[in-house]
């Protein structure tokens, strides 16, 4: 698998995985293209908050996307130093269950070793096959209710 950053040609097939993903279980709510097409342009425009990361297969016949990955950069006071928190994690139909989520989480770890205090995600309470493989990976749930206002 190849993971690499997000292009501006990538974005109608970011938006098309993005769309299965938010209609899916894993969300508790709906797609809004908008929203997620300001979030790749806030990406290429250098913006230090977001990375938007596309997920191939490697193919002698030419790479093919897979799933992708939004990740976001904060700064935790609990943990004393930056937070990385991996915003969605998408693959696919035809690619899940085929070890994808391994080699992304090897690669997320190593690539933030020694720059994060810490790694956040976020995960729908019902969709626990997702919950066990994130444990997997070493994360916990925490006993916080998380409360949202948004501005738009």
């Amino acid at each position: 698998m190849i993971i690499r950053n997000m292009i501006s040609s990538d974005k109608d097939v970011f938006l098309d995985m993005s769309q299965d993903f938010y209609n899916s279980e894993a969300t508790l709510h709906g797609f809004q293209k908008k929203l997620q097409a300001q979030n790749l342009d806030a990406f290429l425009d250098g913006s230090p908050y977001v990375r938007c990361l596309m997920l191939e297969s490697e193919s002698p016949s030419g790479n093919a996307p897979v799933g992708y990955a939004l990740v976001a950069h904060s700064w935790s006071t609990e943990a004393g130093g930056p937070m990385i928190i991996l915003e969605e994690l998408y693959f696919i139909p035809d690619a899940r269950g085929k070890g994808g989520a391994k080699f992304f989480f090897q690669w997320f770890f190593e690539e933030y070793e020694g720059r994060a205090a810490g790694f956040r995600l976020e995960v729908a309470p019902d969709n626990a096959y997702v919950m066990d493989i994130y444990r997997k990976y070493g994360y916990e749930n925490l006993d916080y209710i998380q409360m949202i206002k948004i501005n738009q």
